[in-house]
């Protein structure tokens, strides 16, 4: 009997836990969009790219400081050497840019048109001042630094209490690709793929961000710079 009451306070304890989990996994995602929409509001596109990330990136404060969770336990784990962290940076980028091509590959054959970049494509290419707007701000500060402090850090951290490491991945990376639904189905496919890469790296180097912050800030670089040159054009 004692046993049984034992279980059923464990029971007690653990619902409002998990309640208040999935409940803040579901803020973050929410602000996700409503920071984007209000972006996009200004009319100034990085704009909402910034806010898609800062808004959440708050409520993600905000939920790990009530728990007394530092960011830093979440980005800076395991401590990574000079060659360790070159050498998972360029696994995650060469292991995610494989994958891409791989799909890209394969998307044709089940009847999906390309990733669509054309709302970057009109807004990028040839303008400079646009480029470097995409390229430093969002790229490397929303982007990189932003979507891999509130997707490999808080939601991961968070999705993985929840569910366990192989459900929590595969979430994350499915939050990460919904995120850019404005790249079209194939689109989502690939970011997909990049979120899944990203997440296995940072699991696999003892939980430090650095190297997939690295390896998303040149991911990014490379198909804004692909953008501005008129060569992702679709």
């Amino acid at each position: 009997m004692s046993e049984m009451t034992a279980t059923m306070n464990d029971m007690q304890q653990t619902r409002p836990r998990q309640y208040r989990g999935w409940l803040q996994v579901v803020a973050v995602v929410l602000l996700l969009e409503i920071g984007g929409i209000l972006g996009g509001l200004t009319g100034f596109l990085p704009l909402g790219a910034i806010l898609s990330v800062l808004l959440p990136l708050a409520a993600a404060w905000y939920f790990l400081r009530r728990e007394g969770v530092s960011w830093r336990s979440l980005a800076i784990g395991r401590r990574l050497s000079g060659q360790q962290l070159l050498g998972y940076t360029a696994l995650a980028t060469v292991v995610a840019y494989g994958l891409v091509l791989a799909a890209g590959a394969i998307v044709p054959w089940l009847g999906l048109s390309p990733p669509d970049y054309s709302l970057l494509s009109e807004l990028l290419e040839g303008n400079l001042t646009m480029y470097l707007w995409f390229l430093i701000p969002v790229a490397w500060g929303s982007a990189a630094f932003g979507e891999e402090l509130l997707v490999r850090g808080f939601l991961l951290h968070r999705l993985e209490g929840l569910t366990g490491t192989v459900v929590a991945l595969f979430l994350q990376a499915s939050i990460f690709a919904a995120a850019h639904f404005y790249q079209g189905v194939s689109g989502m496919i690939n970011v997909f793929l990049v979120g899944m890469v990203f997440g296995c790296i940072y699991l696999r180097c003892g939980r430090s961000l650095l190297p997939v912050f690295l390896a998303h800030g040149l991911v990014d670089t490379i198909g804004i710079t692909g953008l501005y040159l008129g060569l992702l054009s679709t």
